[in-house]
């Protein structure tokens, strides 16, 4: 076997037995040449490229590397003209990639074009545990001098200088070793008739000697092999040939566990798209991330644009010293009935952490639906909301302390918390989202006997003051010596009517629901509604000097960040100072800019006051109002209102869950749960009109503890453990209740005596 039919045998290798073969016999025949040595020259070099934990994620360095080989390509060819200082301006410049709308902005052909120069082939290998994963670009590739000190280096430099490329740390592609049990890496150089090529493995070294051992490369006479290229050969780039790959958690072809969907998940925004070949289940694809599918992007393939019942462009948002953020989201439609799917938003990211921070397009980290839920207080629209944010801009500050080198995760810290409390006031100000959450509310409530559920209320307050906790009279019945006080919720907003543009614009205008001032205290940000008939290219947030509508603020405040103009309406966010004098007024003024005319103005008045006093222990707090509502199980819309692991169906560790909205506590129970089912069948099998008894006080003691469970949430909010801990705790704890409802309220349809009923009489 010659040095050219073990590559080629390589290249074509589908199994990992068949790699193992190939270098056995070639070692037979070349052996006193070939040696393994560590990649980086690093002996102990396990610590540094075992680094990640997610093999999709690793795969996507691969695939950043092959962007950066077709961006370095594309400067070497326009002899770095013009000069970009980012990947997204790189690809606008040389590969023709819109600047505004990325690849959403491209015609299906381009995208198609452009994704054919990096390709991702996925192999069936030994099943999903021992996949056969390929990597394919057409950049500058690599010349044979060179591929120890870049793709077989550890933490070298050669990217830190320039910015029109993504990587920077130099080791996010070797990580991809930890899930292979070879590599291949072959690579030809632009220009070069020579194919340079290794191959990458784990080396046990003996335990006597070693506490571990180490990745090493092949190298013939001390270098790396190599090859004259043929007419066959790639004209340019690298290949990256993983086998024996672990998949064992993407297993499926399409969706969230499915290496393709977390392809376009982690891969939101890209700046190139990629082909996807797979081989597995015998399709082709063009990824270009979630992002730009949900701006509308529909490939060979795509079953269509997705649905949507409100989009927010970027929004852009200064963060003073650490430079600038961009916003935007989407909130898809919910399913008809004949297409019930519990997670829209899985179709494009991870509904239990919809909130996507990128840089240069790749998804750097992601935040919990929690932020949607409980801060933003949307928690009707968790399954439907999807956020991003662009973190290009941040300065390099920020980036320190925001990004890790594996870009698994975000760090903890001031500046992500910066950015999360950025968002949630965007997301609590944004009038239509309450609006859509207030109409999602209403029709996710099953039909419920409104005397029964009175009824229900007024025994839980007798219960609730049985355990001694503090009372809102729920039903319209007083407690002894307390008035009336009834729980009125309002009913959805109508949604807004897009204004219809005129030329030239008759008027522009603040929205303020109140005639008095707008309050504003110092360091607070608020955000402002403007409406108006003008067009929107009126308006660049991008460019304020080429936008006609000016925002004039007074010396205690300033403009920090705007929204687009879309159908009248845009937004600006306003920060007061944080050195103000309470009690200091000015006002906010709009103005609009007419070719030809005079302008149109609006203005409306601000005053400084005291900021809010610090959120008091309340332990005379009300209960709140409530709704129980049953879930027939892991199918149902809302089971992941009791179980937030959308891939967790075990009935036997999910009783119950609860959502506050609009001070009403939504409790959610599953009629599955089995102590609670065995039960229920029981009584079925006696009498039907027991069961509905047995079934109706479960709820009721069921409401009991999770108001109680609420209060002791409302006062405990300082603990800050871990978000996952406090969710496992709150599970037991709610199994546990299940139980104990289950034999109380089977107690009580037994004897015949309720509970309170009892108290009373004590009480006599």
């Amino acid at each position: 076997m010659n040095t050219r039919t073990f590559l080629d045998a390589l290249l074509q290798a589908e199994r990992v037995e068949e790699v193992e073969e190939t270098i056995a016999k070639y070692w037979e025949v070349r052996g006193k040449s070939l040696k393994e040595i560590p990649i980086g020259g690093r002996p102990n070099n396990r610590g540094a490229i075992e680094v990640a934990v997610d093999p999709a994620r690793s795969a996507i360095e691969r695939i950043t590397n092959g962007q950066d080989a077709l961006l370095e390509l594309e400067h070497h060819r326009h002899a770095g003209v013009p000069k970009c200082q980012t990947p997204r301006e790189a690809a606008s410049a040389w590969l023709g990639v819109p600047d505004r709308d990325g690849l959403a902005g491209m015609s299906v052909k381009e995208r198609q074009d452009l994704a054919n120069q990096l390709v991702v082939r996925l192999e069936p290998g030994e099943g999903r545990q021992s996949r056969v994963l390929t990597v394919i670009d057409r950049g500058i590739g690599i010349h044979e001098e060179h591929m120890t000190d870049t793709i077989l280096s550890l933490n070298e430099s050669n990217k830190i200088q320039k910015h029109y490329l993504a990587g920077t740390y130099g080791q996010g592609g070797s990580s991809t070793f930890a899930f292979s049990k070879y590599s291949l890496i072959a690579s030809r150089s632009y220009g070069s008739d020579r194919i340079a090529f290794t191959v990458v493995r784990y080396l046990d070294l003996p335990p006597e000697q070693y506490k571990t051992g180490h990745y090493v490369f092949l190298v013939e006479d001390g270098a790396v092999l190599s090859v004259d290229a043929t007419t066959k050969d790639l004209p340019h780039g690298t290949i990256v040939r993983h086998f024996g790959y672990d998949l064992t958690n993407y297993a499926n072809p399409i969706g969230p566990n499915s290496l393709y969907g977390a392809l376009n998940r982690i891969l939101f925004d890209p700046v190139a798209p990629v082909r996807f070949e797979n081989k597995v289940h015998g399709w082709n694809r063009v990824i270009k991330g979630s992002r730009n599918a949900l701006n509308g992007a529909v490939d060979q393939g795509d079953s269509r644009r997705p649905d949507l019942d409100y989009q927010l462009p970027m929004f852009k948002v200064s963060l003073g010293d650490y430079g600038e953020i961009g916003i935007e989201y989407w909130v898809l439609s919910r399913p008809s009935d004949e297409k019930r799917k519990k997670n829209p938003a899985d179709a494009f990211v991870d509904s239990r952490k919809p909130i996507i921070l990128t840089h240069n397009g790749q998804n750097q980290g992601e935040l919990g639906a929690t932020l949607v839920r409980k801060d933003a207080d949307l928690p009707f629209l968790r399954n439907r909301l999807i956020c991003h944010v662009n973190c290009d801009k941040l300065s390099a500050a920020a980036k320190r302390l925001l990004f890790s080198s594996t870009r698994e995760q975000s760090r903890q810290g001031h500046v992500l918390a910066r950015i999360q409390e950025e968002l949630t006031g965007l997301l609590k100000a944004d009038d239509e989202l309450r609006r859509l959450n207030e109409e999602a509310r209403e029709s996710s409530l099953r039909d419920k006997d409104k005397s029964a559920e009175q009824q229900m209320k007024r025994q839980v307050a007798k219960l609730m003051r049985i355990a001694g906790a503090a009372l809102q009279d729920v039903g319209g019945t007083a407690a002894k010596g307390q008035g009336s006080c009834k729980v009125i919720t309002p009913g959805p907003r109508p949604k807004p009517t897009p204004i219809a543009p005129q030329e030239p614009p008759t008027f522009i205008r603040i929205v303020w629901e109140d005639d008095k001032d707008i309050p504003f205290y110092g360091g607070q940000r608020r955000y402002i509604r403007i409406e108006t008939d003008a067009n929107s290219d009126y308006h660049n947030p991008d460019n304020a000097a080429g936008s006609r509508i000016n925002i004039a603020v007074g010396d205690d405040l300033r403009v920090f960040g705007t929204s687009p103009l879309r159908n009248g309406r845009m937004r600006a966010g306003i920060e007061c100072n944080s050195a103000v004098i309470v009690g200091t007024k000015g006002s906010i003024r709009v103005e609009l800019y007419r070719k030809g005319m005079s302008a149109l103005s609006d203005e409306q008045d601000y005053v400084i006051v005291d900021p809010p006093a610090p959120k008091e222990q309340n332990k005379t707090a009300t209960v709140p109002d409530f709704k129980v509502i049953p879930v027939s199980g892991p199918e149902d819309d809302d089971w992941d209102l009791i179980c937030p692991d959308a891939e967790d169906n075990d009935i036997s560790k999910h009783a119950s869950g609860s959502a506050m909205n609009q001070g009403c506590l939504y409790i959610y129970y599953s009629t599955r749960f089995p102590r609670f089912a065995i039960e229920l069948r029981r009584f079925e099998q006696q009498d039907p009109s027991l069961a509905r008894s047995f079934q109706k006080r479960y709820e009721l003691w069921l409401a009991v503890h999770s108001l109680l469970m609420q209060q002791d949430k409302d006062q405990d909010d300082e603990q800050n453990l871990p978000e996952h801990i406090v969710r496992e705790m709150e599970r037991q704890e709610r199994c546990r209740l299940a139980v104990l409802a289950t034999i109380v309220a089977s107690q009580e349809i037994r004897t015949g005596v309720l509970t309170e009923d009892r108290e009373a009489e004590a009480a006599e």
